[in-house]
């Protein structure tokens, strides 16, 4: 991982960090080369026999964080950098003559400012130090470049993107501006959408790249819906693969957040945010089970918003569904599930069980060592802690810092699940962004501010065909 942190850091323009600058003592493999299966033994000469396996599939899953196409980002720079006024009437801010630009207000949910976040991001996505950036258009353009770089060192065969605002905003930031894939998308439900990407040496569209309403929860007033999912069935090499890639409910992260039965984190609750959830977790279950029918095999991945490990280590006696039940009973009225996994994930058919592949992360010759870190767990130790329980504040900060992973969001909700046919030839891997992951305002001798290139961090498995 250091070949690609240098890698990044160069191209943003940045200085390297203090760990990046030291001379490595032995040589590491870049990124790509990191997540290779090991070389096999040693072979006969020569042979006239075909391959014994097929080429293995890399997948990638990421959150851009409210990306927009570029035509479209220079429509919310204009929107934001124009003045609101605050009316005396309701106490809101409105879009006025005069007044204070929209950089300047004060966002946050619910913010009491007149503006439809389903059609343009709030104003205060780039953040430095907790205050609000003024983006420009050659920043947000130089953003699209550094978010290329990253996919281009990753090399991905298959790429599940959340939070993008359409087929364009992910041909802009692929390498060569797409040239080398096919690419779909939707429009309408808000800004926040879902793209897939593949490569078209690699693999065909087999069945269509289709909206899933069900999980964006139609049935709910327009104010208390979510996001849908995106499905695709791709071939490679013969084989057909179904994707769905999902951005469930945010807010409910954890069943270990609180011990309060209807608190944070608690899916079977009161909580709105895990209320929501839970009306996902049918529909997410239904498609599981009709597209892994005829042994099928299946890719869900994405953003669950989901700390889905910490329910896969829950005790095995642990009641799943509240007051009484287990996974595949019949859905009931006033039943609830405690764990979105193990309710989803029930083996019921046994076809549509899924293997959760846990997420590592690699850091850095001399991260642990780093000024930064100290003599405090190095970046795969705290990964490998915040499988079991959620992380303190602090080492939250160390995880997410440009000396660690690089991404506000470092761990824990974004996931990759397979099919066991489809064997998993390495860990997922958290892929390090380091300095790509800071947002840094204009200065005098700077006058475009630096934009991070999201809050997550891409997540990528390799794995085997049947």
């Amino acid at each position: 991982m250091r070949l690609l942190w240098l890698a990044l850091t160069t191209a943003a323009g940045w200085p390297a960090p203090a760990a990046a600058q030291q001379p490595a003592a032995t040589t590491q493999p870049s990124a790509a080369q990191a997540q290779q299966p090991a070389a096999p033994t040693q072979q006969p000469a020569a042979t006239t026999q075909p391959p014994a396996a097929t080429s293995p599939l890399r997948v990638v899953t990421w959150n851009l964080g409210w990306h927009l196409d570029q035509a479209q980002a220079g429509r919310w720079i204009q929107a934001c950098s124009a003045p609101f006024a605050l009316d005396p009437a309701d106490r809101r801010w409105k879009p006025s003559a005069t007044g204070r630009p929209g950089w300047e207000l004060p966002w946050r949910r619910d913010a009491p400012i007149q503006w439809d976040v389903a059609q343009l991001p709030p104003c205060d996505v780039f953040r430095d130090f907790f205050r609000t950036v003024a983006v420009t258009p050659a920043s947000y353009a130089r953003r699209a470049q550094q978010i290329a770089r990253v996919l281009q060192t990753i090399a991905p065969d298959v790429i599940a993107f959340q939070e993008v605002s359409g087929p364009l905003a992910v041909e802009q930031v692929l390498p060569d501006g797409g040239r080398d894939y096919e690419v779909c998308s939707y429009t309408g439900h808000s800004v926040q959408r879902l793209a897939f990407a593949w490569r078209r040496s690699r693999a065909s569209q087999a069945e269509p790249c289709e909206v899933r309403e069900a999980l964006g929860l139609p049935q709910r007033e327009a104010a208390q819906r979510s996001r849908p999912g995106l499905s695709v069935g791709l071939r490679v090499e013969g084989r057909l693969i179904r994707f769905l890639n999902v951005h469930l409910k945010s807010s409910c992260v954890s069943p270990l957040e609180s011990t309060d039965p209807d608190g944070r984190g608690q899916l079977a609750g009161n909580h709105p945010a895990c209320e929501t959830l839970q009306a996902q977790l049918a529909p997410l279950e239904s498609w599981l089970q009709d597209s892994s029918a005829g042994d099928t095999p299946v890719v869900m991945l994405g953003d669950f918003n989901r700390q889905l490990s910490h329910e896969a280590r829950r005790p095995a006696d642990e009641p799943v569904r509240l007051p009484a039940g287990q996974p595949r009973d019949p859905p009931r009225a006033g039943v609830r599930s405690t764990s979105l996994w193990r309710e989803v994930n029930d083996g019921d058919p046994p076809a549509s069980r899924l293997v959760l592949l846990e997420a590592q992360c690699r850091s850095s010759p001399g991260i642990g060592a780093s000024p930064a870190i100290g003599s405090s767990p190095d970046i795969s130790e705290l990964c490998d802690l915040a499988a079991t329980r959620p992380l303190d504040r602090d080492e939250t900060r160390r995880l997410a810092s440009r000396e660690g992973l690089g991404c506000r969001n470092p761990i824990g909700l974004d996931h990759i699940a397979i099919s066991p046919a489809l064997r998993a030839l390495s860990p997922a891997v958290k892929i390090p962004i380091g300095v790509f992951g800071s947002t840094r305002k204009a200065t005098p001798e700077r006058p475009d501010p630096l934009l991070a290139v999201s809050d997550h961090c891409p997540l990528t498995a390799v794995i085997a065909l049947p």
